[in-house]
């Protein structure tokens, strides 16, 4: 019995120290994943790093040539310009003249670029003559301590060049960078189309009736059409435009003369616009230009011919009526 009962115990602590074997094990090779994904995952964020500082370096190529080179300006002019303004000032206020010379151009530079890159619609020609202004400034401040620290101009040129290199280097690449053909011309055909509505609508202002309410107040009502903008008379009525079709490559000079004839007879005409303001009249109503442009749809310079033509006639078939010019002498 006590060698069953050893034997038992021996089989019984062999079986703990396997299952203590395999505890271990397990606690090992789980430790040894962990390990693995912690690995695993630094070496994504590393990689993901490299990846966004390489895609930042090759979209700002030119920044990082750029901006070392204003560094290594400003690391020799504002320690110099310091050094200047406390011999200058005979104090310690002096040591702050580098904010003016140096500082000065940086502050209307960096507005420049953030303002491009931000507002690219706002103008910066303000912002431009600051740069310009600190710039001369800067190197003339420069110039004069090395002309006077050396007696030698080309010491003198050289501090200046030295101050203001980094700033010009910025506006002329970082700041205002340049732009393709297809770029500009696109520009310039936006500025024109803006310049054209601008005037089209100061026009149309002007031609605008007012419309008073019974409580005082006033609005402009505008004549909705088609349009074109006249130099002499401000905005004309054109004709509706007549659908057309893309033509064919094999259509014939006789189909083009056509539609060129049904262009042309499609223009409204003064006796047209008389027309249309006569359908309009009837006894008792004032014949004014502004009566007829709302009439007939004329433009302002054309109003008062056909408000003219059309007193003309009615006053030979109704002489009761008054001319508007006596009207407004009376």
């Amino acid at each position: 019995m006590l060698a069953e009962i050893e034997t038992a115990k021996d089989a019984a602590r062999a079986e703990r120290e396997r299952a203590d074997a395999e505890h271990r094990v397990r606690l090992r090779q789980q430790a040894r994943a962990e390990k693995d994904a912690r690995r695993a995952t630094a070496r994504a964020q590393r990689t993901a790093r490299v990846a966004a500082v390489r895609g930042w370096a090759s979209a700002h190529v030119v920044d990082l040539l750029i901006y070392p080179l204003a560094l290594v300006s400003a690391v020799m002019a504002v320690p110099a310009m310091a050094a200047y303004g406390y011999s200058l000032y005979d104090s310690a206020t002096g040591l702050a003249l580098f904010f003016i010379t140096e500082l000065g151009m940086w502050a209307f530079s960096i507005a420049v670029h953030v303002t491009r890159h931000r507002h690219p619609e706002r103008p910066v020609w303000a912002l431009q003559v600051g740069v310009w202004t600190f710039t001369a400034a800067g190197f003339g401040v420069n110039f004069g301590h090395g002309w006077q620290a050396t007696g030698s101009v080309f010491d003198g040129i050289v501090m200046g060049l030295a101050s203001v290199a980094g700033v010009i280097a910025h506006q002329l690449v970082t700041a205002s960078p340049r732009r393709s053909r297809t770029e500009r011309d696109a520009a310039k055909m936006a500025a024109r189309m803006a310049r054209k509505v601008a005037r089209v609508q100061r026009a149309a202002v002007r031609t605008a009736v007012a419309q008073i309410e019974e409580d005082g107040t006033a609005r402009l009502v505008f004549t909705t059409g088609t349009f074109t903008l006249s130099r002499r008379h401000g905005l004309e009525p054109v004709a509706e435009a007549v659908d057309t079709v893309t033509p064919e490559p094999a259509k014939s000079e006789r189909k083009r003369a056509a539609g060129r004839k049904v262009r042309k007879a499609s223009r409204k005409l003064l006796a047209d616009y008389v027309n249309d303001a006569r359908a309009s009249w009837s006894p008792g109503v004032e014949i004014t230009p502004a009566w007829a442009r709302r009439a007939s749809g004329c433009s302002a310079g054309l109003s008062p011919k056909v408000a003219a033509v059309l007193r003309d006639e009615i006053t030979t078939t109704h002489p009761a009526v008054r001319s508007a010019d006596g009207q407004e002498a009376a």
